[in-house]
């Protein structure tokens, strides 16, 4: 349903021309509508006033346990996840139905997506901040419940940052991934490397090359990626240290630390001042790897799913 009408204003399709008032409504997703091609204009929704102001914005798009879905190989238990969030414009008092609205061409939308794959387990993900309880409620009354608890972790680089050498023979890279081939080389690694052996997109990851302050340090053995982390800036001061991974075969070898370690010193030479990043609440492992590089808590966010 592309276009409908409800009360005084109308949910139809993104356009072009949308991601300038989008832009006011949540920066970052304007960019994402612009540059990163995971978001289809027919995967995304505005609901439009009778002035043409755009009252509120939401969109389905690919998880990267999604991209899976058509190269097989998973468990029959795997889960396929689509992400759907909504955003309201602020400026504006927008109608009650509205988010409901929205939510149910989301909805309806991500069901025409999983109709194609019969048989596999679907489902719609939303992550809140474990403070945002208002839109807890809402998740909630749509048949919602919470499935993975997200940690947000600092690091405070003001502090000494240690040394740990590398095993003999492996060397760390500023990786420009200048090619296509190096690109899917990287994304090749990071699924044999992920928890559950899924990677970014290409497009994911073009667009986030093209970000503030992108950088990505990798270990190599000869030619080979033997592990890796991303940084990109987060306004003044701040930067993400994620997609954080290291293939089975090099791991307990010191090689996370080592890798981390070097990103979080050249963060710190840049001026900055403190390091972020996510990790499973549940990845114990993980969670102890990175406090004792002097990561510390920050802030919980909790993944809420439908199946579908």
């Amino acid at each position: 349903m592309p276009n409908s009408i409800a009360g005084t204003y109308i949910i139809r399709n993104y356009r072009d021309p949308d991601a300038d008032q989008i832009s006011n409504i949540d920066f970052i997703t304007m960019l994402a509508y612009r540059y990163n091609g995971d978001y289809e204009p027919r995967n995304i929704f505005c609901a439009v006033d009778s002035e043409g102001t755009i009252l509120g914005v939401g969109h389905i798009v690919p998880d990267p346990a999604w991209l899976a879905i058509e190269a097989g190989g998973k468990s029959d238990d795997f889960v396929y996840k689509l992400k759907l969030d909504i955003f309201l414009n602020e400026e504006i008092s927008v109608p009650e139905s509205l988010p409901h609205d929205l939510y149910d061409h989301l909805l309806s939308r991500a069901k025409d997506l999983r109709a194609r794959h019969r048989g596999k387990c679907v489902r719609i993900s939303h992550t809140i901040p474990a403070v945002d309880k208002k839109e807890m409620d809402f998740y909630i009354s749509k048949g919602f419940d919470t499935h993975r608890t997200h940690l947000v972790m600092k690091r405070d680089l003001t502090k000494e940052i240690p040394d740990f050498p590398l095993p003999e023979g492996l060397i760390v890279k500023r990786w420009g991934m200048e090619t296509q081939a190096e690109e899917e080389q990287y994304l090749a690694a990071e699924a044999k490397g992920d928890l559950f052996g899924v990677s970014w997109s290409l497009n994911y990851l073009r667009w986030t090359k093209n970000g503030e302050e992108w950088n990505t340090f990798t270990v190599f053995n000869g030619n080979d990626v033997a592990g890796s982390v991303m940084t990109w800036g987060l306004g003044e001061g701040r930067s993400a240290t994620e997609n954080i991974f290291v293939l089975p075969e090099w791991r307990r070898k010191g090689i996370a630390k080592a890798v981390i370690t070097e990103a979080l010193k050249f963060l710190k030479a840049k001026g900055k001042t403190e390091a972020t990043l996510g990790v499973f609440g549940d990845n114990g492992k993980a969670i102890s790897l990175y406090e004792s590089l002097g990561y510390r808590m920050l802030a919980v966010m909790l993944e809420f799913g439908l199946d579908i």
